[in-house]
Order: C-alpha cells, then structure tokens, then sequence
C-alpha cells in the first residue's frame, strides 16, 4: 500500500514543509484486491478484542456514517452502514436496529433487537466512536438487507482485518466479488490500484516489468495477490502454482508449457527468475485467470481490469501521472536523499530569488499571470485577478493524494479555502500551467 505518510510527503514537499506523524494506534484494514487503509487498534476487554465499528463500517460502504450522542444518558452511537441503522449503547449488548430516511437519518425503530458477547464502549476519547466485538461487524456485514455483503477475517501475523465482497447466484452458491484495476509501466517499480498502490518488492526496486522477445514478463506474485489469490512456488521443481478462485495454473521456469486447470497448454515466452523473482507471461495467465489487459506501447504501460472492473477513458492518463510522480520520488530515495534533503535544495534555490513589491513571482521566480494556473500543496486554482504581490485563486482541482469527499478539510490544512476565490501571496505558490 502506498503508506499514507509516503503519500502526504509528497504532498509536503510540493508546500516545502515536513511531517513525520507515525500513529502507533493503527491497524490495517483492506478489501480484498479493491482497496487498504487504517483503522484505530482493536482494545481487549475480558480476553474479547472490542474494535471501533464506525471506522470499520464507513471503511466497507463509503456512505456510512456514526453520530455519537454524549448529551443522553447513556452514551450511545448511531451506526448506519448500507440502509440500515444501529443503535449500540456504551455499556449495554442490546443494539436496537432502526431504518434509515433518504436523508441517512436513523428514523423508526424497527423492533429487531441484536445481542453483543460483550456490552460495547467507548475509549477515553470518545471522538474514535464506539467499540464492540468483531462478531457483531461480522454479522451485519455479511447479512446486509440492502448493499454488499463481505466476509470478515482478522489476520493474527499482520494483526490486520480483511473483507472480501461476495454475492449469492441464483444457485444458493456464494460467489467472490473482486472488481480490481492494476497499472504497472516498464522498468517501473510501482503496481497501482485505483485507490492506491505499492512497489513490486520493497526491498529491491530492480523489480519491475520486463519485455522479452516482444512479450512482456512481471513479477507475477504480488500480482496475483492484488486479484485475491495465491501463487506458490516449488523449489525443487522450479514451478509456480496459482490458484485464483477457482482456477489453477501451474508453470514451470524455462519450460514453454503450463498447465491450466489439468489442461496442457503453451506458452510463446517461458516463465524465468529474474533478480530472484518469477517473471510470467503476462497475457497468458491473466487471459487464462479471466482478466482483460491493455497493452500502450507508447507509454510502455500494462492495464490490468479483472472482475468485472470498469475500464474509463481517463486510466491511461491517471495511472502513467501517478508512476511518473512515484517513479520521480522514489528515484530520490534510492539516492539516499531524505525529505529534508529535497525540501532544503528547493529552498536553497528558493532563497536566492529577488523578490520585490510590484511583480507577482511565483515560488520559482516566475512572473503569474491571469488565467495561470497555480498550485499549494496537493491543490491546483485557476488565478482570476492580480494586485501587485497578490494573486487572487479559485481552487478548483485536487490531486489524487486527496480522498475523494475529503477535499476541503484537506485544503484547510494548507489554509485553502476549496472551491472558493482566495488572495494568497504570490511567492507562496507555484506555475503549474500557463494561461499566458
């Protein structure tokens, strides 16, 4: 996952500041090949782990909401997650369910009444929601009246939580939902998803995708993981079995055949071990795992749309700025050159400007004009007006470090005022295309 502090680092050095926030009170949380994040750590109330169900609910349908009610005795929260509404008391295992208006307000209790192994709580600071046990997040999620319904699993070795969305065919039989994106480039040490995104190996960024003979390679185990399957491989036979739902690949390095569901077949470009890493075919297993792929030569970038995934006019464009922008930072790092060190050289340079009273210069030197747009931070405006050092912006367009929806909290953070004109300081922001 692209850690958020990496992420809100770039953001920071686009406004020369730094952050170096660590929140040891996190623990993951994913859905299975669509997205990761954080959610506050579970706490232990008599040997039962007690988890912060708001957090976890609104992580799982992005409409879901929690308002917690400190001015009644006693204390209790309102939960609403896919057109349903819960009631959870502190101290109490009675939740009272309720339905839900078109404006997401709990209204008429419906008389369905639930139980919880243990009465729910509340931490000291009661701003992190209300906790309960993950057999009660287990249970609603997966009998949703109304939405998606997830399986729950809490992994002990990563201390992390996963959901995997499924549904039930017209057979009675559970099937996974897994609509998943992935963007990788050529010589690039990034897989992306739509949210978010990691390198191949975290230990050596020589891992990317290769071409051979025409054909591209990848590392093909971190892929697989992101569709929601495992690969495993066999040392002594130099074979690599994935399995994928309900499908099975075996293939062995250096050998110009597989075998696909206890089905022969070739291959134009044996697998091979490259840097210590299997590389695969990639047309073959994807076709072979019911995936499509887009091939851009142009751009050497590989689209990977499994699931059912929606393929949009604009993922070329997103996906190759976005390693381009990972690909850029990380050439950093592998430099051995900090933040610090990043932000310090742009402010070297930055102080040797001659700035005066009467001209618009940007944070580079450069003369604004109207109809120039600028940007601060994570955040780009379009600039209206212009009186002597000031530049008047409508801010109008946030990067995709942003959460969608979280916009203008966001942009308070660096004192912008979202979809709104603002005068700010010339020299306080930067060109990022010219309207001159």
């Amino acid at each position: 996952m692209i850690k958020k502090l990496l992420a809100f680092s770039i953001a920071l050095v686009l406004t020369l500041s730094l952050s170096q926030a660590v929140y040891a009170s996190e623990i993951g949380i994913k859905i299975v090949g669509q997205k990761e994040g954080v959610v506050h750590t579970q706490v232990v109330v008599d040997d039962i782990a007690m988890f912060p169900i708001g957090e976890i609910l609104k992580f799982l349908d992005i409409s879901g909401s929690e308002t917690i009610i400190m001015n009644e005795t006693p204390a209790h929260s309102l939960i609403t997650f896919q057109g349903q509404c819960y009631k959870i008391t502190h101290g109490m295992t009675e939740v009272q369910e309720y339905e839900v208006n078109e404006t997401g307000a709990c209204i008429n209790a419906t008389g369905d009444i639930r139980q919880l192994e243990k009465p729910a709580t509340y931490l000291d600071d009661y701003r992190l929601g209300i906790f309960v046990p993950l057999s009660f997040i287990s249970d609603i999620s997966a009998n949703s009246k109304y939405g998606n319904k997830f399986d729950t699993r809490y992994i002990e070795e990563d201390k992390s939580l996963e959901f995997s969305m499924y549904k039930i065919d017209d057979s009675g039989s559970k099937q996974l939902i897994n609509p998943v994106t992935l963007a990788m480039k050529i010589n690039s040490p990034w897989l992306l998803t739509v949210d978010d995104g990691n390198l191949f190996d975290d230990n050596d960024h020589n891992v990317t995708p290769v071409t051979r003979q025409g054909i591209t390679l990848l590392p093909i185990a971190p892929i697989i993981s992101q569709l929601g399957g495992q690969t495993k491989w066999d040392g002594a036979a130099r074979k690599v079995t994935i399995t994928l739902n309900s499908d099975t690949i075996e293939l062995w390095i250096d050998r110009k055949s597989a075998v696909v569901n206890g089905v022969e077949k070739e291959l134009t470009v044996a697998p091979t071990s490259i840097n210590g890493r299997t590389m695969i075919p990639v047309r073959f297993v994807t076709e072979n795992l019911g995936a499509d792929i887009r091939w851009y030569k142009d751009s050497q970038m590989v689209l990977i749309y499994f699931g059912d995934a929606a393929e949009n006019d604009t993922d070329l464009f997103n996906f190759e700025y976005k390693i381009n922008l990972l690909d850029a930072y990380q050439k950093k790092e592998d430099n051995h050159k900090t933040l610090e060190d990043v932000v310090k050289e742009i402010q070297d340079e930055h102080s040797k400007i001659q700035y005066n009273d009467t001209d618009p210069l940007d944070y580079a030197g450069k003369m604004i004009y109207v109809g120039d747009t600028v940007g601060l931070g994570t955040f780009d405006g379009v600039v209206k007006k212009i009186s002597g050092t000031k530049v008047l912006v409508y801010w109008n367009h946030a990067s995709f470090l942003v959460d969608k929806g979280k916009e203008k909290e966001t942009a308070e953070v660096f004192g912008i005022k979202w979809l709104s004109e603002q005068w700010v300081e010339a020299k306080t922001v930067t060109i990022s295309s010219s309207g001159y």
